[in-house]
């Protein structure tokens, strides 16, 4: 089959950053190990440098199976703004020219939202060739724009958002399905769009493949934790990712006072990490290596007790399985998380750690696994059972693979 991918703000084949592989890499792989061939679209612009691949559209044939499209937009340099508004719409704009001369006809289509504005050029062109075609939606775009803002001016924001709030609708009806990282997520977006549930519409859990690291790998990064202060035997949690406002670190210094004799070990970059030291800066026990490698996330993992996942409860969080939770499983580790929802849920019934509040605060809930080594030890396990259950990479991506095949056989 010819089956086209639409993923932008994710690292591509063709790029030389260190990132790890997202939706479009590893479904592209997947598709392409099942026989397949790929184009993947996806922006000239990568959003992970915030630097251009190229300025204008470019066709890479990375190997015979696959074929990276990259078209051009302007760019931004901030996560959030309106240049990364205006780029999105340049974009739109220039896929849709794109398409008016493709001759191409794919079997199967898989589109990442967001973008609204791609989407929506994407998802129209296919509906008109009735192309089967599946929505993949990582965010709430564009309910997250007015949640942004302060209640009162709510009404204002959604009138000005209008646009956006017609084509994301629309998005959502012209597809064949919808696939989402959770249910909640699924169920919001049909509730959004007023559409009905969907034989094509999917739970596709957001994943990572498991590493392969070996003993030498092992060996040099815990001397780098080690060279670091870090205490291979003492009590400790830990944090990665990108330091941004998706994420409350107030309760984690309460815990971090509280406990001396635990390290917290926050690792990653972002545009909120020299507030974070601000605000850790008398604690000895608060470590920032910096941002880390797959052997040095494991390494630290296989010496800590649980990892922290401190994301604020908005609904785009609360609806879903973000990627800190799955990383937690995928390591064996208990997770330590104020999130309500979904993961206060899956926290809850499946034993894998423990949702913190003003009632059960942080450093408790520290305290516990520090004084109970079974319980810690069975909250590994249970988290490990969990991955391999609903999260394992290769049941996630041969299923997504299976069902996009499906979609092409029931047209």
């Amino acid at each position: 089959m010819n089956i086209w991918i639409f993923q932008t703000g994710e690292p591509l084949h063709c790029d030389d950053s260190n990132y790890r592989p997202m939706r479009a890499i590893n479904l592209s792989n997947k598709l392409i190990e099942a026989g397949h061939d790929v184009v993947l679209w996806s922006s000239s612009f990568n959003h992970q440098d915030k630097a251009h691949r190229s300025k204008k559209y470019k066709v890479i044939r990375q190997n015979n199976n696959l074929e990276i499209r990259l078209i051009p937009s302007r760019g931004y340099q901030k996560h959030i703004g309106f240049d990364r508004l205006i780029d999105h719409v340049q974009l739109a704009w220039n896929l849709k020219k794109i398409l008016k001369v493709e001759k191409t006809i794919p079997d199967v289509v898989f589109i990442g939202y967001p973008p609204i504005e791609t989407a929506a050029v994407m998802s129209r062109w296919l509906k008109e060739r009735k192309v089967p075609t599946l929505l993949d939606v990582k965010d709430l775009w564009p309910s997250i724009f007015v949640d942004a803002f302060p209640a009162i001016l709510s009404p204002i924001v959604r009138i000005l958002f209008h646009p956006y709030f017609y084509f994301a609708k629309r998005t959502i009806r012209d597809v064949d399905g919808i696939s989402t990282m959770s249910l909640g997520f699924l169920n919001w977006c049909l509730s959004f769009a007023n559409k009905s549930k969907s034989v094509n519409d999917r739970v596709v859990r957001l994943t990572t493949l498991n590493s392969e690291a070996n003993i030498s790998e092992l060996s040099s990064a815990e001397l780098w934790w080690s060279e670091l202060g870090v205490n291979p035997d003492g009590p400790k949690v830990f944090f990665t990712g990108t330091f941004s406002t998706a994420f409350d670190f107030n309760q984690i210094y309460i815990a971090a006072k509280s406990i001396n004799s635990c390290q917290f070990i926050l690792c990653g970059h972002g545009p909120c990490l020299d507030q974070v030291k601000e605000l850790m800066r008398d604690l000895p026990n608060v470590i920032f290596p910096g941002w880390i490698d797959r052997f040095q996330m494991e390494s630290l993992a296989n010496m800590s007790l649980a990892t922290l996942a401190p994301y604020k409860n908005v609904k785009n969080f609360t609806l879903n399985i973000p990627n800190k939770i799955v990383d937690s499983l995928l390591l064996g580790l208990p997770i330590l998380s104020p999130l309500t929802g979904e993961v206060e849920s899956l926290i809850s019934n499946r034993k894998v750690g423990f949702t913190y509040n003003n009632n059960n605060p942080l450093a408790s809930c520290i305290q516990s696994l520090v004084d109970d080594d079974k319980l810690q030890n069975l909250m590994s396990i249970n988290a490990k059972r969990l991955y391999e259950e609903e999260f394992e990479f290769n049941k996630v991506y041969g299923g997504l693979v299976d069902h996009l095949e499906g979609m092409v056989i029931k047209k």
